[in-house]
């Protein structure tokens, strides 16, 4: 260690005073990480180890580097790190002075006061790239730049309202903290570029993204609902949430953590080169605050941490999005909102309802964001990592759509479904039923209230049911297998009947249905419903255990299983970009684009089965259907990680027929086959050896591919 000479003093930011010890010849001396030291006390004065001394030696008494925020008080400073002492006393957030100095430890208001257009925040900054100094690229037609978010901006400081009463379901330790508290804003903390980060986000949290920018922020709130609002997460109304986004002026740190996880979702959906840069900016913040207000449970967490996993998901994360998802789900039980009683008592307990809804919309709001984590709250397997290289090292994507019920439990669903968008959307009373399985059975009345979401959520309800009884039949002993089969499949394939049925007219599948579907915006959910419906056919018939059921019932699966997939290529095929823009309906909407990901799952489980076998003199037309409606998952490849395995997987399935095909051509028949060509491995994995198409007999599935093809 090296002692500090008269014209030095104490380091007050690169270097923190690790504690205070002895040193032989000088006495009480503290003592700094870079190993230097100066004494406690100097001519009688205790010197403060923040300050260190001045260049006579003399205990230095103040500093020109107050923060910004003492400084508009007017009140004493004593700089520290990551805050100084006043500001972590009163749990301000500390802006300037020491924790936003420069080099040399010189700061001033002139170059304090532009927060996030200096150098340290811009290098720590999740958006912040290594060509920063060229024009960013822009938002559509927008001529508004993403440094425009940042530069330029002043910052406001905020006095937030109390976001909730306090309540016993808040059971965090936490609890009682400061909004600010947690590792981040530590002291104690010892890494300065975490500090620097952290009180980075902490500022940007506390600014309202449409304040800052008006534009941008409702272009981001349009994509979202037209691409997830609409499909994914039908939790917020949309004229109403818009209104309340330009309106409210005093939203509150929940709000504002829910809002910027919103427009990270709706920058997925951006055309600008700089959607990676605003979606990776606003996820930034949002987690962050999704952090500060862990175990704080409301409405705003649980819709926050829903948002910030399907935006994982989207971004190919899937183990982050599925943490998300889990704390997600466990904050909606928590607040009890799987029960019409916990909505109320979360109503009852908000002075101010969220949003600026009347009681009748935020009571459904609860209802859908249950809802909203039900769909999410899906079978999510990772499977062994393929050993064919042609194949994506993949995560096997079931849809975040769905309801395996590993956290809610549909038993345990006192809560009503989702009501008519329309009434929603004009905060009209609706009285839609209670979730009940007497909904789906043959003697049903129906229900004219019911929303497009309440049908989704209802064969979601139906697909995690056969997800849970294959799981678990592929573990029941050989005797008592096709007894359960035969007791599920029977009250299954009379469940999907009753919902098949239910659905009013303009839901059921037809090209004019799907087109009106694009017109009126609802295409996302048309499209989802009708995608579960054909992947719950295709599993409760595909993954049977081949060798305990009797023939008959092995050629029936087979049969369903191939007719279920042949109609929803047949449907995809559609919905093609070349044949979308064919048709000449001028009420499609000509910006819409194919961006609802659990179609693209089923297409590829279709192309599974289809591919499996077929006739040699309908191959080349076969590929070409399929590379047409490839085009359909290479939309979805601009939004969805998962589309991407899904693409590789089909086009290295294409391939594998191409190859057959020219074979053929040149006489060299694919096995013993005659007329038939027969593809031995299975695209979907997850099915192991209990898989009626790749496990059955070559003859008994040529059988039922030449009934079905007239051959």
């Amino acid at each position: 260690m090296r002692r500090l000479e008269g014209s030095s003093r104490a380091p007050v930011r690169s270097s923190r005073c690790v504690g205070q010890r002895d040193i032989p010849g000088e006495g009480p001396c503290y003592v700094y990480e870079d190993g230097t030291y100066c004494r406690a006390i100097i001519d009688g004065e205790a010197v403060n180890p923040s300050w260190g001394i001045t260049k006579a030696g003399k205990p230095r008494k103040r500093l020109a580097q107050a923060c910004l925020t003492c400084r508009e008080k007017k009140i004493k400073c004593e700089p520290g790190y990551p805050k100084c002492h006043q500001c972590s006393k009163s749990q301000r957030v500390c802006r300037g002075g020491l924790n936003q100095s420069n080099a040399s430890g010189e700061t001033s208001p002139s170059n304090s006061a532009p927060l996030f257009k200096n150098p340290s925040s811009e290098v720590l900054s999740p958006a912040a790239t290594s060509d920063r100094n060229k024009a960013p690229g822009e938002l559509r037609d927008s001529s508004r730049k993403v440094d425009t978010w940042n530069a330029g901006t002043p910052f406001r400081s905020r006095k937030f309202r109390p976001n909730t009463a306090t309540d016993p379901r808040d059971m965090s330790v936490q609890s009682y903290d400061s909004d600010w508290s947690g590792s981040a804003n530590d002291q104690g903390s010892g890494d300065p570029v975490r500090g620097s980060y952290s009180d980075y986000l902490a500022l940007q949290w506390e600014q309202d993204p449409f304040e800052t920018d008006p534009g941008l922020t409702m272009r981001l709130l349009d994509l979202y609902f037209l691409h997830a609002g609409s499909a994914t997460y039908a939790m917020f109304p949309r004229r109403p949430f818009l209104a309340w986004v330009e309106n409210n002026r005093d939203k509150s740190q929940d709000h504002l953590m829910l809002l910027y996880s919103v427009l990270a979702m709706g920058s997925l959906f951006s055309a600008g080169e700089d959607r990676g840069a605003l979606g990776k900016k606003f996820t930034a913040v949002a987690s962050y605050a999704a952090e500060k207000r862990f175990g704080k449970f409301s409405l705003q967490l649980c819709q926050t941490r829903l948002m910030l996993a399907l935006y994982n998901f989207a971004r190919g994360k899937s183990q982050e999005a599925w943490d998300y998802c889990g704390a997600g789900l466990r904050a909606l039980i928590a607040l009890k909102l799987n029960s019409e009683e916990g909505i109320k008592e979360l109503a009852d307990s908000n002075a101010d309802l969220d949003y600026g809804f009347d009681r009748q919309t935020y009571a459904e709001c609860c209802r859908r964001t249950f809802w909203s984590g039900f769909l999410m709250d899906v079978s999510h397997d990772i499977v062994d990592t393929p050993t064919s290289v042609d194949m994506l090292q993949q995560q096997r994507y079931n849809g975040f759509f769905g309801g395996t019920p590993f956290v809610i439990n549909l038993e345990d669903a006192f809560v009503k479904l989702p009501c008519l968008d329309s009434m929603y959307d004009a905060s009209t009373p609706c009285d839609a039923p209670f979730f009940d399985e007497e909904l789906l059975s043959a003697s049903a009345i129906p229900h004219s209230v019911l929303g497009n979401t309440a049908y989704l959520c209802l064969i979601s309800a139906l697909w995690g049911d056969v997800l849970t009884f294959t799981s678990r039949a592929a573990r029941r002993p050989d005797s008592a297998y096709e007894q359960h089969y035969d007791i599920f499949y029977t009250k299954m394939n009379e469940k999907l009947n009753a919902w098949h049925d239910m659905l009013p007219e303009n839901l059921h599948y037809t090209p004019q249905n799907l087109d009106k579907g694009f017109a009126d915006g609802y295409a996302g959910t048309f499209l989802s419903m009708h995608a579960l419906y054909y992947a719950t056919i295709i599993r409760l018939n595909r993954q049977v255990r081949v060798n305990v059921l009797p023939v008959d019932k092995i050629r029936r699966n087979l049969e369903r299983s191939i007719r279920m997939a042949s109609n929803f290529l047949s449907m995809m095929l559609s919905q093609a970009p070349v044949n979308r823009h064919r048709r000449p309906t001028p009420t499609v909407a000509p910006e819409f684009s194919f961006s609802t990901p659990f179609p693209g799952y089923v297409l590829m489980l279709s192309v599974d089965v289809l591919t499996s076998a077929g006739l040699v003199s309908s191959l080349p037309t076969f590929i070409e259907t399929l590379n047409t409606t490839l085009t359909c998952i290479d939309e979805l490849t601009g939004f969805w990680a998962s589309a991407k395995a899904q693409q590789k997987m089909i086009s290295n399935r294409i391939k594998q027929l191409t190859e057959i095909a020219a074979q053929e051509g040149q006489g060299i028949r694919n096995g013993n086959y005659g007329k038939f060509w027969r593809i031995s491995n299975s695209l979907e994995t997850a099915f192991g050896n209990d898989d009626a198409l790749y496990k059955t007999e070559d003859q008994l599935l040529f059988g039922v591919v030449g009934q079905l093809t007239g051959q």
